[in-house]
């Protein structure tokens, strides 16, 4: 009897395991596309840094940093550790959608400015989230290359930087380029176009809108014609087959990055030797493809005559 009785008064205080509170909801594995993003500093521009419940960003400056200032610290925490001078670690704290802002001051004096932006805990479709934000210094871009960038080539003038060298620089801080979608993998916005002597300077932007890594093609340029005849053989006689474009030679190329990760963005420029003459109804136009879609290139048309860069129009004054 004592231990029949011991055992109901156990049994007495056990609580439900209905009334026990569940434990949170871990994300699935295919809730997030990972993106790793480089980016120039800019007074100028605030950057939009997409979080997840359960998910850490890290900020790397090219200083160490001074201060971090949270708008919401009861939403977001930003984490700075002096071993790691370069390094901002944030995350959100709440499982609710959330928005806040975030500051970052280097001890030189740089600042960069963050929206934060939580979606909160919901289950979906993969969305771009922000695990790596690298910050580069105005001026010091990467060259685009087929594997991987590279830094800035040493016999870069030290007066400053050449048309070429600013055209990507100045894209690079173009915060929120007009994107042209046509619903493939890319999209894509064209910046400045300029000549530079016989040659002409297109600087351009392009983002990963899939759901999967995608790598870039190197860009091309073409004069198409829509209304294109067959070219004539030997004896005079025309070929069925229509010949729409024309390649235009590609005397360069740079890009920030080539792989990209579902929702990075990639800014590039081209520079390229300009047909002397074209027909009325011939446009000259940017192709530019993935790898694994290079017969869904994206067109952008270019203005077959590009003012002169600043440098030109100084020198003929």
């Amino acid at each position: 009897m004592k231990h029949k009785f011991a055992s109901l008064i156990f049994l007495g205080i056990v609580v439900p395991a209905t009334a026990q509170q569940a434990p949170p909801r871990l994300p699935a594995t295919n809730d997030v596309a990972p993106v790793i993003s480089k980016l120039t500093i800019s007074p100028d521009t605030v950057t939009d840094l997409r979080l997840k419940p359960f998910y850490a960003a890290t900020i790397r400056m090219p200083e160490p940093v001074s201060s971090v200032v949270v708008g919401a610290p009861t939403l977001f925490l930003a984490e700075h550790n002096e071993h790691e001078p370069d390094l901002v670690v944030v995350k959100p704290i709440t499982a609710d959608p959330a928005v806040s802002n975030l500051l970052i001051a280097t001890k030189s004096g740089l600042v960069v400015s963050l929206r934060l932006l939580s979606d909160g805990s919901a289950s979906g479709s993969a969305k771009p989230v922000d695990f790596v934000l690298i910050y580069k210094r105005r001026g010091s871009f990467l060259i685009g290359a087929m594997d991987e960038a590279q830094t800035t080539p040493a016999h870069a003038p030290k007066a400053g930087l050449t048309p070429y060298e600013l055209a990507l620089s100045e894209q690079t801080q173009v915060s929120s380029p007009a994107w042209k979608d046509e619903s493939g993998a890319i999209a894509a916005s064209m910046g400045m176009v300029t000549g530079d002597g016989d040659d002409v300077l297109v600087a351009f932007s392009v983002l990963n809108n899939s759901s999967h890594w995608v790598e870039i093609l190197p860009p091309q340029v073409e004069l198409a014609n829509p209304n294109g005849k067959g070219s004539k053989n030997s004896k005079g006689e025309r070929n069925a087959k229509k010949v729409l474009a024309d390649q235009v030679a590609v005397l360069e190329f740079r890009f920030t990055q080539q792989k990209l990760a579902p929702g990075a963005r990639a800014d590039g420029v081209v520079r390229f030797e300009r047909p002397d003459f074209k027909q009325h109804q011939e446009r000259l136009q940017l192709v530019l493809a993935t790898a694994d879609a290079v017969n869904r290139p994206l067109l952008l048309e270019l203005p077959f005559t590009a003012q002169p860069t600043t440098a030109n129009l100084n020198a003929g004054n």
